[in-house]
C-alpha cells in the first residue's frame, strides 16, 4: 500500500487517522508540528493528510512549500477544523486534492485518500 505522512498536532485525531490507515495496510509517518512536517516532506511519501493549524506554522504554507519549492505532486488531503470557504479555496488553489472538515469519518478519509493514491 502507500507511505502516508499524517501531519496532525492533536494526539487523539492523529491516533484515529493512523489506526484507520494502518488497518488498511498503509505505512504511516506522523508529524506533530510545522518544522517536523516540513522536514518529512522531503522524504518519499505517496500521500499526505494535512491539518492546517499546527504548532509553529500554518498547513497551507506546508502545501505551498511542497508544491512550489519542492515541486512535488504528492496527493494531499486537508483534514482541518477550519471550515471557512477562503481556507478551502486556497487549499484547492495550491493543489490539495481534497478538503475534509473535523469531525470526520475515518472511512471516508481512507476512501478519498486511496482514490488519489490509486490515480497516480
Amino acid at each position: 500500500m502507500a507511505r502516508v505522512l499524517v501531519v496532525e498536532d492533536d494526539p487523539a485525531v492523529a491516533a484515529v487517522v493512523e489506526m484507520a490507515l494502518k488497518r488498511a495496510g498503509h505505512e504511516v509517518r506522523l508529524a506533530r508540528d510545522f518544522s517536523s512536517a516540513k522536514a518529512a516532506l522531503v522524504e518519499d511519501v505517496e500521500a499526505v493528510v494535512l491539518d492546517l493549524n499546527l504548532p509553529g506554522g500554518f498547513g497551507l504554507d506546508l502545501l505551498r512549500h511542497l508544491r512550489q519549492e519542492l515541486g512535488k505532486t504528492t496527493p494531499v488531503v486537508i483534514l482541518s477544523g477550519l471550515k471557512q470557504e477562503r481556507h478551502v479555496l486556497e487549499a484547492l488553489r495550491l493543489g490539495a486534492q481534497d478538503y475534509l472538515t473535523k469531525p470526520f469519518s475515518p472511512k471516508e478519509l481512507l476512501l478519498r485518500l486511496e482514490r488519489y493514491v490509486a490515480a497516480r
